[in-house]
């Protein structure tokens, strides 16, 4: 087996992306460093979004980062000149396309690599992330599997799909044809042109030029010219061109096509363009090869008598690659918001692109613009948003083109989008969180890790073919993949939206702002890098399908106010059948936090977990999770309430979650409602409803009761009250109230710690390392009752709690990779502090 090369041995390129974990990064494009910011970028006032897409759904393209974000979707199997390489080796190949996006047209892309090669599965998963993303771009999926797939989206979905290779492509090359035949004096759409290769770029180039209004194309694949009722080796895609393309229905090879031939158009190698099959042409021929390796070099071409030569690649003049093409129409289609990106929007776009070179500067060795010219995006942007507009299919229809163009210049140019100033009116928190959402649209943004500042930095890390060779590392060695993308530093936030805070089931697509929140979280306080996952679908067998199909783009998975029981099912079977951590905080962040106050509580007042006589007033995902949690460390004597009372053994119209805490807990089997399971109880917890938990009942416990009311944004009683009633100690989830729960002191530095020792699945010993990790930020010198948890804003506790982590992985053998605990929380601290990965 060959050994991976050293870094001294490897390309700058392949060093660069080890030591930056890849190339794009998910970033806040808000600071987070208060408790008034993050009630603006998370709870409470994220509600207010949230309730904006729910009552009036298309506001989620400005208030979230949909407006702005695509998906560039693919599952590795066509990858140029290497074919099937898989989902993890296309990775890499996915993030330079984003960087492309970002630098020329300022469009965040998120890069999916999915794990199946069936048509339907890949469709089904994408129509399921639509909540998520302003438009989907599909990407190296073979032929024709990637037209079926681009097909069934664009007729089902209401966000604009393209596909890369067809019509990036295309678009392309039809820009090229235009200025190469100006250049030639010829009439375009009387030109014979021939095509070789029938796969998605062929085809998708053959069907944009009959559409513009070319009538004597011929496609040829390894059996000659492509004809209608050809006998052999058609699939569909191959009829469907057969009926707009050679009218005349010729036979033969591509060397009998190609005499008289005005134009050559070549995607495979077939080793038949020889000087001689030029010169049989028709007189100054046109030639675009881009097939790997070429079949002839530019210089022979010319010499054979090709008036014009252009390539795909950056040696030679002419370069014809689709980062001049793709960022601008993104751009133009998520401005306008379009539904659908239509024909007519291809042909401006070709236009568009052929008209930025002019008449004056038009020669055989420039007929399309160079990648570095950064005045083509925004030309493109302009020119696809006039066609959507004037095509209907766009929701935006009264914006201008030209302050697209013009928005678009000042991004490339000074490198942000300008930001609408603040009003300075007097808002609440709620009115302020949505119009913060609405004036950045969106807080979440994926940034360049290294910007496309000059042509070296270009051809080394984003043009074919240097853009392929982390991905060779990684088909050869799998596990590479963590280390020269950010996929070991990513973790998707996964939501159906049917327990968003206190919202109910308001879907994923409103859903959406909280997640962009979470992910802010993770990254603010640990430098974990996370992006919502919102899905249409609320079917767990589906939602645990699309997460295994997503598995190959994340490091870990962080499921998200989605309902219980379905929460557990879908957890569990994921634990089972994935390779990453999955982690659904509204269980384990709150049954941490929740433990690290128990624990401190018992510590200022001497007792014991395992002596406490609790009850929980809720049979949620959290409070079923801080139940066991509690129980891991030794809790016995436990009793849970749902809205029917407690729960116990035989109980009849109990679920299975709940059929399984039934055996476990209120083995003495009480009955009855709240007040008569509180009785007597040194702890209440309360995972319920506001006002549930009254004086009275305080008053009927044990003597100086812990009193935990999480309920939000309402507890199930007022500290006040209870501290009146008798409790020596009252915690609750709200940041204007002493010892809040919040689940941000404990998922950051979890995933954290999770990430950086590779763990396959976050165990209960490491929720207690976290647990304890948290308690111990209060010394004992400063602990009382009022302070028995840090300050959800603490920026030290995603270091301890990461550090906890990753020891206790390693001691229980689960880490698998090398680290240093000591290392990781420095690196934490390094980042929080200093705000560089």
């Amino acid at each position: 087996m060959a050994k991976n090369p050293t870094p001294q041995q490897e390309s700058e390129g392949i060093q660069y992306r080890r030591r930056h974990g890849g190339l794009i990064g998910v970033r806040s494009k808000v600071q987070v460093r208060d408790s008034i910011a993050l009630s603006l970028v998370y709870t409470p006032g994220v509600a207010e979004p949230c309730l904006e897409i729910a009552r009036e759904p298309k506001r989620s393209f400005d208030v979230t980062c949909r407006g702005n974000t695509i998906a560039i979707v693919s599952d590795g199997s066509s990858a140029f000149g290497m074919g099937n390489i898989g989902p993890e080796a296309i990775l890499p190949v996915l993030e330079s396309k984003a960087v492309i996006m970002k630098n020329f047209a300022g469009v965040d892309a998120l890069p999916l690599a999915l794990k199946s090669n069936s048509t339907e599965e890949i469709v089904n998963t994408v129509l399921n992330l639509g909540p998520t993303f302003g438009a989907i771009s599909v990407e190296d999926i073979a032929s024709p599997r990637g037209l079926a797939v681009t097909n069934l989206l664009e007729r089902s979905l209401n966000i604009p799909v393209l596909n890369n290779h067809r019509e990036g492509v295309g678009i392309g090359v039809l820009a090229g044809m235009i200025n190469a035949a100006r250049l030639v004096g010829k009439e375009l759409t009387q030109m014979r042109i021939v095509i070789n290769g029938a796969g998605t770029a062929g085809l998708g180039t053959a069907n944009l030029l009959y559409e513009y209004g070319l009538s004597k194309v011929i496609v040829c694949d390894q059996q000659g010219a492509i004809y209608k009722y050809r006998p052999l080796n058609m699939n569909w895609a191959k009829w469907e061109i057969a009926q707009h393309s050679n009218p005349d229905n010729e036979q033969g090879d591509l060397v009998e096509m190609l005499k008289g031939a005005d134009a050559y158009v070549g995607f495979a190698n077939s080793g038949k363009l020889t000087a001689d099959v030029i010169k049989s042409m028709a007189a100054d021929p046109i030639l675009f090869t881009f097939a790997s390796p070429l079949e002839m070099t530019p210089q022979k071409a010319r010499a054979a008598g090709a008036a014009v030569v252009a390539t795909s690649h950056s040696t030679y003049p002419n370069q014809m690659d689709i980062s001049v093409v793709v960022p601008g129409i993104f751009r133009g289609l998520l401005d306008a918001r379009a539904s659908h990106f239509p024909v007519s929007a291809h042909i401006a776009a070709a236009e568009a692109i052929a008209s930025s070179i002019s008449d004056d500067e038009l020669n055989p060795d420039y007929i399309y613009p160079k990648v570095l010219d950064y005045s083509v995006a925004p030309t493109v942007a302009a020119a696809v948003a006039e066609a959507v507009i004037q095509a209907g299919c766009a929701r935006n229809p009264e914006i201008n083109p030209a302050d697209i163009a013009e928005r678009t210049r000042r991004f490339v140019y000074e490198g942000h989008f300008p930001i609408p100033p603040k009003s300075s009116k007097e808002m609440t928190v709620s009115e302020e969180s949505l119009e913060q959402h609405e004036r950045f649209q969106g807080l979440l943004e994926i940034y360049s890790k290294l910007p496309v500042k000059d042509e070296r930095i270009l051809k080394q890390f984003y043009l074919m073919p240097q853009a392929m060779e982390p991905a060779k590392i990684i088909q050869a060695n799998p596990s590479e993949v963590f280390e020269l993308t950010p996929r070991s530093n990513l973790v998707g936030v996964v939501s159906d939206g049917t327990a968003v805070l206190g919202l109910g089931n308001i879907g994923g697509r409103a859903a959406l702002p909280v997640m962009e929140g979470k992910a802010i979280l993770f990254h603010t306080f640990a430098g974990v890098e996370a992006f919502p996952i919102c899905v249409s679908t609320q079917d767990p067998d589906e939602i645990v399908e699309i997460v295994k199909r997503l598995e190959p783009t994340f490091g870990g998975i962080n499921l998200e106010d989605i309902s219980a029981p379905r929460c557990f099912y879908i957890e569990n079977k994921l634990r089972e059948e994935t390779d990453i951590p999955i982690f659904h905080d509204d269980q384990h962040g709150t049954a941490v936090v929740v433990l690290a106050g128990i624990m401190n509580a018992c510590r200022l007042t001497g007792k014991q977990i395992g002596d406490l006589a609790v009850v929980v007033n809720g049979a949620g995902a959290s409070a079923i999770a801080v139940t066991k949690l509690l129980m891991a460390m030794g809790l016995r004597d436990v009793i849970m309430l749902d809205s029917k009372g407690t729960i116990y053994k035989g109980r009849k119209g109990l679920n299975w979650i709940k059929e399984e805490m039934a055996e476990v807990t209120n083995q003495e089997k009480v009955k009855g409602d709240l007040a008569k399971a509180v009785q007597g109880r040194d702890v209440f917890i309360g995972l319920s409803v506001a006002g549930a938990l009254k004086p009275e009942m305080v008053k009927g416990m044990a003597k100086d009761p812990f009193i935990f009311g999480l309920a939000n944004p309402t507890p199930e009683i007022m500290p006040d009250l209870a501290l009146e009633a008798g409790a020596s100690i009252v915690a609750t989830g709200r940041s204007d109230l002493p010892n809040q729960v919040n689940n941000s002191l404990a998922f950051p530095g979890i995933f954290r710690g999770a990430l950086d020792s590779r763990v396959r699945n976050i165990t209960d010993e490491m929720k207690i390392a976290a647990a304890q990790a948290i308690a111990g930020l209060v010394e004992t010198k400063d602990l009382r009752s009022d302070w028995i948890i840090p300050k959800g804003t603490d920026f030290s506790v995603a270091p301890a709690v990461a550090e906890a982590v990753t020891r206790k992985a390693i001691e229980l053998g689960l880490a698998r990779v090398k680290v240093d605990p000591t290392a990781v929380a420095e690196r934490v601290r390094h980042f929080v502090y200093e705000q560089r990965d």
